[in-house]
């Protein structure tokens, strides 16, 4: 016959192991990565820089070569993934429209944070102040480009007005972004196939300025109407990631399609 104590023994050892799968239960739920959008971005979170707010700088091209509806919904798109990531991490951004000369016209500048008691009740308030953002960004932005003057492109130029947005918030950590399909025809001209030797040369007779952060060149011979020669287009990447190199930015990233 089983004693009471034995069966008291055998409940109390069943009451423990339910407890303590209980509590890996309720333990999961609370480390786990929540589904969706809140999920994402919180992984979106776990990448910002640490200790600092992102000074976010993003200069599309308003060239004849980039006009199409197609283009445009890409830049915006891209534009969009950028807000977001300033949303989460808090800091400020800047959007403008380039042209000849690297003559920019504003598009949207403001400063992005939202409040919360917790990481995830400020993550639930992100996806309204995107929205918010870019309603106000696609709004301006064809008109933006309207005001550009007409003329050839100089993106290389456009470097120094990293340097100065870089200056102006020296306690952010810059995160800037070229959207461009990278024809240059003013200052360094790029008008014929480079080998990645010449590419290479060219971009190092360039003068550049020295940037701390990460610069991205988004678009690379995306243009309007026939597609570019792809050996064209790899001598332009060669050129543009060597270039943005010798800034001593912290991350490069050069390529045709940022989605």
């Amino acid at each position: 016959m089983t004693s009471s104590v034995s069966r008291q023994g055998t409940h109390l050892g069943i009451l423990v192991s339910v407890i303590i799968a209980l509590a890996a239960m309720l333990l999961a739920g609370c480390t786990a990565t929540p589904p969706g959008d809140l999920g994402r971005l919180q992984s979106l979170l776990a990448s910002c820089p640490d200790g600092k707010k992102i000074n976010d700088y993003e200069a599309l091209d308003g060239s004849g070569t980039t006009q199409s509806k197609e283009i445009a919904r890409e830049y915006l798109a891209y534009v969009k993934s950028r807000i977001e990531r300033v949303a989460v991490c808090g800091g400020h951004t800047q959007i403008v429209a380039f042209g000849t000369n690297s003559v920019t016209v504003p598009i949207y500048e403001g400063d992005l944070q939202v409040e919360g008691a917790t990481d995830l009740a400020r993550l639930r308030r992100v996806p309204a102040l995107v929205d918010e953002v870019m309603a106000e960004v696609t709004k301006h932005y064809q008109s933006a480009v309207v005001l550009l003057p007409e003329g050839g492109t100089d993106v290389t130029g456009l470097l120094r007005l990293l340097e100065e947005a870089q200056a102006l918030r020296p306690d952010m950590e810059l995160e800037a972004s070229i959207l461009t399909d990278g024809l240059n025809n003013q200052g360094v001209v790029i008008d014929r196939v480079l080998s990645p030797e010449e590419a290479t040369a060219l971009a190092d007779t360039v003068a550049v300025p020295q940037l701390s952060g990460s610069v991205a060149i988004i678009g690379i011979g995306r243009v309007a109407g026939d597609p570019l020669p792809s050996d064209f287009i790899a001598g332009m990447k060669v050129f543009y990631t060597r270039l943005v190199e010798r800034t001593g930015a912290s991350s490069v990233l050069v390529m045709t399609d940022g989605r």
